[in-house]
């Protein structure tokens, strides 16, 4: 909720009104050129609704059920987010105009009273901006995290790196001072050249002592997209590392374990991560719900079947996502349920287990097979691809600071 509130002026006049108010002074758009309007802006704060934000500013309980019911025709305010920016424009006699709310760095959302309709009405809009490819590379000096950083690269972008590369670096032991990264990605830009937002890595490199690996972002005509190697074969895995973000492993695989219920020595054959009620699970890899409900001791359970005979297991979940039923086709990385305690269970956990073929395998020892590589018929477009950003990436190699390419892709 905001605490102080502004009129902006195009002469950059600041004249406090009282001890709480800031007010600034601009003029309007050209075809409004004698009218001058006051902006009121602040910033979504915890707690904050709406509703409430509006009254609090100066807006009477009708202009506020005005705005948020035509607002809610165009942006779902239960997406709020704390910090996000809004501004409210009145004219000088303190008569609403307009009000804009800011979801992120490129949309925006306009909501405005009609007086000869007598109607609130509102549009989504977006940021005039511009999709450019950028560069940057450098040297290891102590972590991944930080080496990037000195070279002005997003959190956002290291993670995405060090996912791409995840199945051969380990970037928490295996970094080393002097290994060197490359790294080409998109990013949203307005008209005067300001970056907006980063969109994702588009080819990326990473060179330890007498190696290098590459990784290339490629999209095929169906819209499937994944990275890959300068051969064509996928640097991801088909799996991902673990099926959800969990505190802690509370029971390994284990062929003999002592049940922590029925106090017998009995085979585990999965992995328990423990977690809070209600975290999402993830399914593995790409599949097919072979499985879908209640199964005895494990409670609400998903089964998946994946290619390469593979079949995924998570029990105890507390329910299942929507639409995850028998049948449905899922991709790696979906949330299919939530941690729960259902079955037979001591506490919220999710008892993960995995088949490779009739046999329940442990998950933690296992060589993840990789991801299926590019089809042959996307080679060629794959390949002029593949060259333009080698050599893009080659200009960056000599660079010290980050590089924009001069080719772009309007949004």
């Amino acid at each position: 909720m905001l605490r102080k509130t502004s009129i902006i002026s195009a002469l950059s006049i600041c004249v406090l009104l009282s001890p709480f108010v800031l007010y600034r002074i601009k003029q309007v758009s050209a075809n409004l050129s004698n009218t001058r309007y006051q902006v009121i802006e602040g910033n979504i704060a915890e707690g904050d609704l709406l509703g409430e934000v509006l009254i609090a500013n100066g807006l009477t309980s009708a202009q506020s059920f005005g705005i948020t019911g035509a607002m809610k025709d165009v942006f779902d305010l239960r997406r709020c987010r704390v910090g996000d920016r809004w501004e409210i424009y009145l004219t000088e006699e303190n008569e609403f105009v307009k009000f804009i709310y800011y979801d992120g760095p490129l949309d925006f959302y306009v909501g405005e009273f009609d007086a000869d309709s007598d109607t609130y009405t509102a549009v989504a809009q977006q940021v005039e901006a511009e999709r450019t490819l950028c560069g940057a590379q450098g040297s290891i000096a102590s972590s991944l995290y930080e080496s990037m950083t000195f070279s002005s690269i997003s959190p956002e972008l290291i993670i995405q790196f060090a996912e791409i590369f995840s199945s051969k670096v380990d970037f928490f032991t295996d970094c080393r001072a002097g290994d060197k990264f490359t790294l080409l990605w998109d990013v949203y830009m307005d008209k005067n050249g300001n970056p907006l937002k980063d969109i994702q890595v588009v080819a990326a490199s990473y060179s330890p002592e007498g190696k290098t690996y590459n990784a290339f972002y490629f999209e095929n005509a169906e819209g499937k997209g994944g990275y890959y190697d300068e051969n064509g074969k996928s640097v991801e895995t088909a799996f991902l590392k673990a099926p959800l973000n969990y505190r802690r492993i509370s029971s390994f695989f284990s062929h003999r374990r002592l049940h922590p219920i029925h106090k017998v020595y009995k085979a585990h054959l999965g992995i328990d991560y423990a977690a809070p009620k209600g975290t999402p699970v993830s399914s593995i890899g790409n599949g097919t719900v072979q499985f879908s409900g209640w199964r005895g001791g494990f409670g609400n359970t998903v089964i998946i079947k994946h290619p390469n005979n593979y079949t995924s297991w998570y029990g105890h979940l507390s329910k299942m996502a929507t639409g995850i039923t028998k049948g449905k086709k899922v991709s790696k990385g979906q949330v299919i349920g939530y941690v729960g305690s259902t079955g037979v269970s001591t506490g919220p956990h999710l008892d993960f287990r995995i088949q490779k073929g009739e046999t329940f395998v442990n998950f933690l020892t296992i060589t993840i097979p990789p991801a299926y590589p590019l089809e042959e018929k996307y080679f060629p477009e794959f390949n002029i691809m593949k060259d333009s950003l080698l050599s893009k990436m080659a200009e960056v190699k000599d660079k010290d600071t980050t590089i924009i390419f001069a080719e772009n892709k309007t949004k």
